[in-house]
């Protein structure tokens, strides 16, 4: 099969995707995941899943915050994240899908998509290293003489480069409020939407806290279990019925209203630094 995967940037909320992950894994097998996009956190995430590290990955979010409770700046000028990203790369690692992570030219005039299955291996720290580098908290990263950032900041939903791919379906974890409607009915109708919406999103977004980042990984892991069990009620190899569910769950969803979280202000964000940015798939 052809199988597609988004993660979206999310910062301290990166636990809910990881605790969902597990439960996608237990699911679907890692060979049947053919393409990869993913945004700041979620890249981290998302590495962890396609090297088999979801065990190391949940390690390294249990001690982000051995501290206590840490801020959002404070968390990101300490350049924790950064360096637990990097101790994730091992150069035995193997990455047999196309992996995208969102990235930013420091001249904030392009976006582009860089797949980390196709650079140098030495150069995929770097890489990794650069899409939790947040404009203002960070400097840019350097990457054979270019400068990146934190994608997130334009693409927090990284859908781009598997619009034009043949896929069976794509699985897309991000955490607005809202059923989204992706680039045309033909490819909407073809993703499994995951979203963690609540009432206390915002606080989530950028608090950094032990007890807060447990409860997440393992309230990540049950609703997805649960979700994924409505849409494959029939195994995660029948397209049809597949299909048939996401229009359902899609009609459902139709009334969904915006609601205002640290996600939504960067996704509205978003629509603005967009038209200021070109798209690059390297």
């Amino acid at each position: 099969m052809n199988i597609g995967l988004v993660l979206s940037g999310g910062m301290a909320k990166g636990a809910l995707q990881l605790g969902a992950l597990y439960a996608l894994s237990e699911v679907i097998p890692l060979e049947e995941v053919k393409y990869i996009s993913c945004a700041s956190v979620g890249a981290l995430n998302g590495y962890a899943y396609m090297t088999n590290k979801l065990e190391k990955a949940k390690q390294m979010w249990s001690g982000l915050c051995n501290k206590g409770k840490m801020g959002l700046y404070q968390f990101l000028k300490s350049d924790v994240l950064q360096q637990s990203i990097i101790n994730l790369y091992d150069p035995e690692d193997s990455i047999s899908s196309e992996f995208y992570c969102s990235l930013l030219e420091s001249n904030i005039k392009n976006i582009v998509y860089k797949d980390l299955s196709k650079v140098d291996k030495d150069k995929i720290p770097l890489y990794l290293k650069a899409t939790v580098a947040l404009p203002v908290c960070n400097r840019a990263v350097q990457v054979d003489g270019s400068g990146y950032f934190d994608g997130a900041t334009v693409d927090n939903v990284p859908v781009f480069p598997l619009l034009d791919r043949e896929i069976d379906y794509i699985i897309c974890i991000y955490f607005d409020d809202i059923c989204y409607k992706f680039e045309s009915t033909e490819f909407d109708n073809k993703i499994i939407k995951i979203t963690f919406p609540n009432e206390t999103s915002l606080k989530q977004s950028f608090v950094f806290q032990q007890d807060s980042i447990d409860k997440m990984l393992e309230d990540g892991y049950e609703k997805t279990k649960n979700i994924l069990k409505e849409y494959f009620s029939d195994g995660y190899d029948n397209l049809e019925q597949i299909y048939r569910n996401i229009d359902l769950i899609n009609q459902n969803n139709k009334e969904s209203r915006l609601r205002l979280t640290g996600d939504v202000i960067i996704t509205n964000f978003n629509k603005l630094t967009q038209k200021l940015t070109r798209r690059k798939i390297l």
